[in-house]
């Protein structure tokens, strides 16, 4: 069960560091020294080091004491931030000073209610009754002045404004998981998590090769990954459910809290068993093509496009056949292998199958112009060692490629089974 330190302990930590005395920081939070001193050992031992210096009879943050400094400034500006948002003109608005009322316990319930979707869901993910947990997520509704849920009984949900207040909870407490793992990592204890959504493209060699190089130097690390329609990934990212999105890139793409960064292009080309009846075959025809029933990507992916446009030119006394609509690549892959069924994937998507010589790409030009593999994550994300490991591995996996993956290696592989056949 991880640990989250007081919020008030966060501020009194910070107070002292910027006024330079315990004393006077203790005055400005409200409580007395003895109980300043009591808090500020208690976030020593939660986040295992010391944290102060006080040679000279002044708090000096240590090195560790500025990592968890930088983190909980962080926490606490999100939190200071997602109160002032709540600020308006209107009756019943939030006041000045409204996050001096804010708990971390507050922060868990309405973060988990999210989550979750329920009070039982989020009384699971926090190991506590159903109860003590929608009292503590009604109470922030009070310390906010403001109405964060819909419904009644089993609708209840949360409001726009509910879902705001539970994002930044959620990007808060993440900080302070996150200065916690920096902690660990300052030294050289890497048991950190990285959170990653893996969209179809990524999930069969560029995620899995990157978390291969990590494992192998940080054994004791943790890696998360999430699979599921691109628009629940993508939220699941902005309510920092997730750290990273790894996957096809949307040209369109537009977002207030999130960024893209491209890792390499590929491009779609289609693919057959080996020994299918076009094997071998040069200067394949859409006609051809035509003859053949079709596995289709998801609806909304760039693969489901481009596979749209080319049936709209197959000829009209051959209409396509589509007979599988899949978002699984193992499924596809399944079904290539077993059947004369034809998709369009890349050589990575197929990157073993056809290094096998299961699997090819057949000799027909898509003319498509190319798809962008990406990152995404949030614009202000701070990542842990371990986190920038991860990213630094994606590029140096998309930097690398497959020179035994290319398209004409592909079609030689599958001409041979097909004389063969």
């Amino acid at each position: 069960m991880k640990t989250y330190p007081n919020l008030r302990h966060a501020r009194l930590f910070c107070a002292c560091l910027s006024l330079g005395s315990v004393t006077r920081a203790a005055e400005m939070i409200g409580v007395s020294q003895p109980a300043a001193s009591q808090a500020l050992a208690r976030l020593e031992d939660i986040f295992g080091a010391a944290l102060f210096d006080m040679t000279d009879g002044r708090p000096t943050a240590t090195e560790a004491g500025r990592i968890v400094a930088a983190r909980t400034q962080r926490a606490l500006d999100l939190i200071r931030g997602g109160c002032a948002r709540l600020r308006h003109p209107s009756a019943g608005s939030a006041e000045a000073g409204t996050e001096n009322l804010l708990s971390t316990p507050q922060l868990r319930a309405i973060s988990a209610f999210a989550e979750g979707g329920s009070f039982s869901s989020a009384a699971r993910v926090l190991q506590q009754s159903q109860p003590a947990v929608h009292k503590m997520a009604r109470s922030i509704e009070a310390s906010l002045q403001q109405s964060l849920f819909e419904g009644a009984g089993r609708s209840i949900h949360l409001s726009n404004t509910g879902m705001a207040v539970a994002r930044w909870a959620r990007l808060a407490l993440n900080e302070f998981e996150s200065a916690a793992a920096d902690v660990r990592e300052l030294r050289g204890s890497y048991e950190g998590e990285v959170l990653i959504g893996a969209l179809p493209f990524s999930r069969t060699s560029l995620v899995p090769d990157a978390i291969t190089q990590i494992a192998a130097r940080h054994p004791k690390a943790r890696f998360s990954i999430a699979e599921g329609p691109y628009d629940d990934m993508l939220h699941d990212l902005e309510m920092g459910r997730l750290d990273i999105l790894v996957g096809a890139m949307r040209r369109d793409f537009t977002s207030a809290s999130l960024v893209q960064n491209e890792l390499f292009t590929y491009r779609l080309s289609v693919v057959a068993r080996a020994g299918h009846p076009l094997a071998g075959k040069r200067n394949l025809t859409l006609s051809d093509l035509a003859d053949y029933p079709w596995i289709a990507a998801r609806r909304e992916t760039p693969s489901r496009a481009l596979f749209q446009k080319l049936a709209a030119r197959f000829p009209e006394d051959k209409p396509v056949v589509c007979s599988v609509e899949t978002g699984s690549l193992v499924a596809a892959r399944g079904i290539l292998m077993n059947t004369d069924h034809l998709a369009l994937l890349s050589d990575h998507q197929a990157a073993y199958e056809i290094r096998a010589g299961i699997l090819g790409i057949l000799d027909f030009d898509t003319g498509d112009s190319g798809h962008m593999i990406g990152i995404t994550t949030r614009k202000h994300w701070l990542p842990t060692m371990l986190q920038s490991e991860f990213i630094r591995e994606l590029h140096q996996a998309a930097a690398t490629g497959d020179p035994d993956l290319s398209p004409d290696a592909s079609r030689k592989v599958l001409s041979l089974k097909a004389g063969k056949a």
